[in-house]
Order: C-alpha cells, then sequence, then structure tokens
C-alpha cells in the first residue's frame, strides 16, 4: 500500500489519483528496477555458492564445506525474501 504525497491518504499500488484529495501520484518505476536487479544478483549469488559447496567436497583449493554450506543457506533464505518481494500481492 502506497501513501498519498500530499494527504498521506492510503492509496492501492494501481491507483494514480488520490481518492482523497485528488493529487496525481507518480509511480516509483525505479524502485521496482532496483528490486529486480538485486534479486538476479541474489540469484546468481546463490548459484555460485551452490556450486563452490559442491566444489568443497572434492577440491582443497575451495573454502570449507561448513562455511559454503553457511553462505549457501543464507543466500537461500535471501533468495527467498527477495522472490517474495517481487511478486505482486493478489487482493490488492
Amino acid at each position: 500500500m502506497e501513501r498519498c504525497r500530499d494527504c498521506n491518504a492510503t492509496m492501492k499500488a494501481d491507483e494514480t489519483v488520490c481518492w482523497a484529495c485528488g493529487a496525481v501520484c507518480q509511480q516509483n518505476v525505479r524502485a521496482s528496477n532496483f528490486g529486480r536487479g538485486f534479486a538476479g544478483f541474489i540469484n546468481v549469488a546463490f548459484l555460485i555458492s551452490a556450486a563452490m559447496t559442491v566444489a568443497s567436497l572434492f577440491f582443497d583449493a575451495t573454502p570449507p564445506f561448513s562455511k559454503c554450506m553457511t553462505a549457501t543457506i543464507i543466500l537461500l533464505l535471501v533468495k527467498s525474501s527477495a522472490d517474495q518481494m517481487l511478486e505482486k500481492k493478489k487482493g490488492n
């Protein structure tokens, strides 16, 4: 939910005109693009971390398995949160 910048009334995400004062409010598209870019970066970091976790079982030149697995789990949680934030909420 967003708020009108003039009167602070609650507005739906798809509304462009405030129902209380009639002010025209612009959509914030830049934050949406930033969110998609951040989610993409986290996805790539998760895949690299998962590959490093598997590689740590077979090669000595990689970080220890416990550190790789910890990083992979943390990135999985962050990836899940980023994906949920990008989804459009149904019913709004």
